[in-house]
Formats: structure tokens, C-alpha cells, sequence
């Protein structure tokens, strides 16, 4: 017992480990990306963020609920020594995510068309071309991931998913590259080039993780590729039971892909339609459109989720945490998780939202090439008015435009952490349906106010970019008066709350005045450097003041005992 749990635990640090890697690789790559795919006025990355959500979509499918569920049937026949078992439903799983993997296939490549029609950037066809092989190579990738972890082999998974983003990196930038210089002033080309790369990544990670699993057999039950004739009765009954498991995940796990699906069909017409209406021409509505849709999408979407590789480390913790107190029955534990949750999401997101909302216009100066074009000065400003205020013949800076949207999309990143760390806690507390139900109430919002928004009022882009803030808002509202009432929270209001959002507060004015005081001796760059140092220093320096943590938070942190001396925090 006391072995089965040391592998149990060592395995969930080697995924947590790969998964923490996968997302910070993940965070960055967008951004060089997006500046090779903007060259001389065409911007490839409207056939790229057109194209990825309806693949993230497909994706999904083969690649959210099947590993779990062939784990779970694999570890659960292992435990019993029904190795026969085990094998049955690998190949059961195998052939599945075959005839998944050609469906899934099929669809993208041969409704390519009729999908960048419904989005209305018809040569987008060639991107998600490009995209459909690699959703077979995953769906055979996902049965042995799924095999492998049921049999406490984690390695193969963690070695296949960092191939995978490392080879995404290297393909995917040398063929963006190659394309742009092969192909000038065809952007449609160089977007279709770069999601090439990412199917050549998914067979890097297939061929990973067979080797893994061909040098593994000693270990393994013994099983041949080609031996695949299993009784039509185990195939019915091990699929039921793998279906059964699997499609409430998939469901759950295809709720953000399908928003984002919403916002390629909606927002260009939206903000066409708005435009027209408003007076502006024809001949402009269009390039306005495809600039407002960039600039949520491209810019300011991939900075608003890096603060999620904090929050997803933070919850990877609180699920294991959490679970066996549940088992124990121990509500005191898990009410102390659940505080520190709660505290945890509030410490790392207020300082984020605070951060982005003051400089983040300047931050996409600096990482995007279109954005510093732009303009001439990458002054804080009031966004918002000047976009709302956007006359015809009078277009506004794409600085301007994507730091309107960055600052109401900051506010989103609080309930945003909220939603990541909050989601470990539930899970661990055995409800794992709760945080989806949540996050669907949350995407429903979201459509429909991005809908309202951009089609009755003036707001544009900035309706859609409210919407997501929404949808975030509802889930993150959720989730946080679950917690509360499940776990038997009675909140000190004080510590959780106001400690981190005043810290944040205060780190803010510091952000602020830094940046103008160098902004001004005409020096930019330096300027955002500088603010976000001070940021940092000044936002310890309030926790230690506030005294912001106490001995049942640092349990969940590494070298907990340096951070209690520093914090004057007793362990004893």
C-alpha cells in the first residue's frame, strides 16, 4: 500500500512537472510568433486565431476525457492482476481513438471550407488544412498516454507532452519563417505553414511515447500492435465503460474551445456591422475588423493567461492536498485548504490584474512588433474614452485599441485565478462536475453579452472583451461561494481579501509612478522594466508588512521554512 502510494504521488509530480513546462513553453510562444506572421501590412495570425479554436475544439474529443478514463480501467484491472483485462481495454481504447482520430480528421480537412466561410476569412481553409493530421496522430498518442499512466508509467506521458511543445516551437517557427520568405504578401500561406509545424510536433510526440512504450514491455502485459482481434462483446462492453467516463470530461473540457469558436464567427461580423452602422466606409470597416479581432485574440489573450501558470501550479498542489482529507473526513483540513485556496488565488491574481491594467498597453509595445509600430509614445492613458469616442475617418492606433481592451480584460485575470485554484479545490473535494457547471453558466454569459453588447451599443471590441470578463466573473463568483458553503469556510474577509487587493492597491501607485518618471526622461523600455521591478518589491514588501501568510499557507509552498522566517511566521 505504503509503495502503491509513493508511485501515486511520485507519478502525479512527474505529470504536474511536464504540465508546469508545457504551459510556460505554451505562454510565450505566441508572442515571437505573432511578430514573424506581421510583415509589411499582412497579418497571418487572423488565419492562425481563425483557424486554432475549431482544432482546439476537435482536439478535445480524443485528447480530454480518453486518457483518464483508459488510466483508470488500465490501473483498476492491473490492481487485480487481471493483466488480460488491462490489455483489452487498450486495444478497446486503441481502435476507439483510431476511427476518432480519421473522423475528427476528416471533418477538419474536408469542412475547412465551410468553416472559414462560417467565420468569414475564407482563406483560413488552408490553416485548418494544415491542422487535421495532427488530431489522428494525437488520438493514437492519447491511447498510449492513457495505457501507460494506468500502469504508474508517467515518464512516457510527461517525455511525449514536452516533445510535443518543444518540437511545436522549433517546427512551427522555422516553417513560419521558410514560408514568409518563400511566399511574400500571401499571409494566408504563412499561417497554414506554422500550424504544419504543429502536426509535425504531434508526430514527434507519438514517436516519443511509442519508444517509451516499446522499451517498457518487460514491465508490461504482453501485447502485439498488430494483434488487435479482441470479441465484439469486450469491445461493446469495455467502450460503454470507457464512453461512460470519458464524454462528461470531454463535455466539460470543450466549454472554452467552443467560446472560442463563438468569438471567430462573431466578433468580425459584429464589429463590421458596427462599424457600417456608425458611418465608417466599406473600403475601412474591413481592415477595422480584422485590427480589433487581432488585437484581442493575438495580443492581448496570450499576456491575460500567463498568469495561469502560476494559478494551474497552485491548483496541481491543492488536489492531492485536498483529497485524502476528504477520504479522512477531515473538514477541518479541508476548510484550512480551502481558506488558503481562496488566499492564494487572491495573492497572485490581484497584483497580475493591477499590473496588466496599468502598463500592459506598453508591455505589448515592447513584445509586438505591429503594436510598437504603432505609435510613437507608449504613454498610460485613458484607452477606453478614445475608443468609444472614435469618429469616422478617425481611426485610433492599434496601441490604443489593444490597451483599451487590456485593461478591461485585466480585471478578468482575478476571477480567473479565482476559477484555476478554486477548480483544485472542488476537484480534490471528490466534484468534479461542479467547476464545469460553473464554467458553462460562465460561456453562456459570455455569448450572449458579447452579442448584446457589440450589437446594441457602441462598445465594439471592448463589448466582446467584457464578455470574457464576464464569463470568468460567473465561474470565479461560483466556485468561490461553493468552496465557501461545501467546505465550511467562515471567511476572514480581511486576510483573504483585503490584505492582497490592498497590497496590490499600493503596488499599483508605486507601478505607476515609476513608469511615468522614467516614461518621461524618454526612455520606454526602460520605463516598463523599471515598473516592474518596483512592482515586485513593492508587493513582497506589503505582504511582509500585512503579514499576509500564516503557517497553514506555506504547507501548500516549497522551502516553506526560508519563507516562514522571512514572513515571521512560527511553525511550531
Amino acid at each position: 500500500m505504503e509503495k502503491n502510494k509513493k508511485s501515486f504521488i511520485k507519478g502525479a509530480a512527474i505529470l504536474g512537472a511536464a504540465g508546469l513546462i508545457v504551459k510556460i513553453i505554451g505562454a510565450f510562444y505566441r508572442i515571437p510568433l505573432t511578430n514573424i506572421l506581421q510583415r509589411g501590412g499582412y497579418d497571418g495570425m487572423v488565419y492562425y486565431a481563425t483557424a486554432y479554436p475549431y482544432y482546439s475544439w476537435l482536439l478535445v474529443i480524443s485528447s480530454a476525457g480518453f486518457p483518464t478514463a483508459i488510466s483508470k480501467l488500465v490501473s483498476e484491472r492491473v490492481a487485480v492482476g487481471d493483466k488480460k483485462g488491462a490489455t483489452a481495454v487498450f486495444k478497446t481504447a486503441f481502435r476507439l481513438l483510431c476511427i476518432i482520430g480519421v473522423i475528427t480528421t476528416a471533418l477538419l480537412f474536408l469542412g475547412s471550407g465551410l468553416i472559414a466561410k462560417l467565420a468569414d476569412v475564407p482563406a483560413a481553409n488552408l490553416s485548418l488544412m494544415a491542422l487535421a493530421p495532427s488530431l489522428f496522430f494525437v488520438s493514437i498518442m492519447c491511447a498510449y498516454r492513457g495505457y501507460l499512466q494506468g500502469m504508474q508509467m508517467m515518464t512516457g506521458t510527461a517525455l511525449s507532452q514536452i516533445t510535443e511543445q518543444v518540437g511545436k516551437l522549433i517546427a512551427s517557427y522555422t516553417l513560419a519563417i521558410l514560408f514568409v520568405k518563400l511566399y511574400p504578401g500571401r499571409p494566408e500561406l504563412w499561417a497554414m505553414g506554422t500550424l504544419i509545424g504543429i502536426s509535425i510536433s504531434e508526430v514527434l510526440g507519438l514517436i516519443v511515447i511509442w519508444l517509451i512504450y516499446k522499451k517498457s514491455r518487460r514491465q508490461l502485459p504482453s501485447y502485439k500492435l498488430e494483434d488487435m482481434v479482441i470479441s465484439k462483446k469486450t469491445f461493446r462492453n469495455v467502450g460503454l465503460s470507457l464512453l461512460t467516463i470519458a464524454v462528461p470530461i470531454t463535455l466539460g473540457a470543450s466549454i472554452m474551445p467552443i467560446t472560442g469558436i463563438a468569438d471567430t464567427i462573431f466578433i468580425k461580423r459584429l464589429l463590421q456591422a458596427g462599424y457600417l452602422a456608425r458611418g465608417f466606409s466599406n473600403e475601412v470597416v474591413s481592415g477595422m475588423a480584422e485590427t480589433g479581432f487581432v488585437s484581442l485574440r493575438s495580443y492581448v489573450t496570450p499576456l491575460i493567461n500567463m498568469p495561469a501558470v502560476l494559478t494551474l501550479a497552485l491548483s496541481m498542489s491543492l488536489v492531492p492536498a485536498i483529497a485524502p482529507m476528504r477520504a479522512a473526513r477531515d473538514r477541518r483540513g479541508i476548510r484550512k485548504v480551502g481558506t488558503t485556496g481562496l488566499k492564494l488565488a487572491m495573492l497572485i491574481g490581484a497584483p497580475c490584474a493591477v499590473g496588466l491594467f496599468l502598463i500592459g498597453a506598453p508591455v505589448m509595445a515592447l513584445l509586438y512588433t505591429k503594436v510598437r509600430a504603432s505609435t510613437d509614445y507608449w504613454a498610460i492613458k485613458g484607452f477606453i474614452p478614445q475608443i468609444l469616442a472614435m469618429a469616422p475617418g478617425k481611426e485610433v492606433s492599434v496601441y490604443t485599441l489593444a490597451g483599451g481592451i487590456m485593461q478591461i480584460s485585466a480585471i478578468g485575470v482575478l476571477f480567473l485565478s479565482l476559477v484555476q485554484t478554486l477548480t483544485g479545490v472542488i476537484q480534490g473535494m471528490g466534484k468534479q462536475n461542479v467547476p464545469v457547471m460553473f464554467l458553462l453558466a460562465g460561456g453562456i454569459v459570455k455569448v450572449v453579452s458579447m452579442v448584446v453588447l457589440m450589437k446594441f451599443t457602441k462598445l465594439g471590441i471592448l463589448g466582446a472583451a467584457i464578455s470574457t470578463v464576464l464569463c470568468y466573473v460567473v465561474a470565479g463568483i461560483g466556485d468561490t461561494a461553493y468552496v465557501i458553503g461545501h467546505a465550511d469556510i467562515k471567511l476572514d474577509w480581511i486576510d483573504v481579501f483585503v490584505k492582497p487587493l490592498g497590497s496590490a492597491l499600493v503596488m499599483g501607485v508605486f507601478v505607476y509612478l515609476v513608469y511615468n518618471l522614467v516614461y518621461k526622461m524618454g526612455h520606454p523600455t526602460a520605463a516598463v522594466f523599471a515598473a516592474l521591478f518596483a512592482g515586485v518589491a513593492v508587493y513582497a514588501a506589503c505582504l511582509w508588512i500585512v503579514k499576509a501568510f500564516n503557517k497553514d499557507d506555506l504547507s501548500f509552498m516549497p522551502a516553506r521554512r526560508k519563507l516562514a522566517k522571512i514572513f515571521r511566521i512560527s511553525l511550531d
